[in-house]
């Protein structure tokens, strides 16, 4: 064979290996969050009511929330150097503010325009390529939340109202019951989970008829 069909061979295959390793390397950057700008913070609305309202974070387009259809907004880039902003049906809620290079959800209340609850997430664990699990247990006069799977092993324990509590599992496919008391939600099936997925699970409804909400984190582009 002539020398220079060797060499063409050899740079086909040493291209092909490359591109083999740069998307190798890009699934695995997909895995974590982009690095935020110096001063910022990620930001998400909740709204755990069933009545629908219209969410804008920083004058970005709004998004209609409710537990019935869309329960959280994606994770949206502020800059945590300034009020945070949120309108709910066109009214700004007032005295917000969040730290920089943190994960917030902010849960509205039962009266969407009073003070929201603005809780911290967990970071994210950088490089261990198992799922996380967040729980926010939002149910009306649930004290005492129980998430299990539904051959009955636990997940979650003990979660009080207004709780939140975080968990890394490795990557799989699952069925999760809630129950509050004597009262259990129907079984939720969950996507399949991905390594470095965050999953957000929001237990909302009333202590008699809880039911449980998941959704895969997002962050808005």
């Amino acid at each position: 064979m002539h020398p220079r069909m060797y060499w063409l061979m050899g740079l086909g295959l040493s291209l092909g290996m490359a591109s083999t390793v740069a998307q190798a390397a890009s699934e695995i950057a997909q895995l974590y969050a982009p690095k935020l700008p110096e001063g910022s913070a990620w930001v998400r609305v909740v709204n755990p009511a069933d009545g629908a309202v219209q969410v804008s974070v920083d004058n970005k387009p709004g998004v209609a929330l409710s537990a019935q259809s869309v329960v959280a907004s994606p994770f949206q880039v502020v800059d945590s150097r300034q009020p945070l902003r949120i309108t709910v049906n066109q009214r700004e809620l007032k005295g917000l503010n969040v730290p920089k290079n943190a994960f917030v959800t902010v849960i509205l209340n039962s009266d969407p325009v009073a003070a929201p609850r603005v809780v911290i997430d967990p970071q994210p664990r950088g490089k261990d390529l198992r799922a996380e699990l967040n729980v926010y247990n939002l149910s009306a006069g649930c004290d005492k939340a129980e998430i299990k799977l539904a051959n009955g092993s636990s997940v979650f324990s003990q979660l009080p109202l207004n709780g939140q509590a975080q968990r890394t599992i490795n990557p799989v496919q699952a069925t999760l019951i809630a129950s509050c008391d004597q009262s259990a939600s129907l079984p939720l099936k969950l996507e399949p989970f991905k390594a470095g997925d965050r999953y957000s699970l929001f237990l909302v409804g009333s202590r008699q008829t809880p039911r449980l909400i998941g959704l895969v984190d997002q962050t808005a582009p």
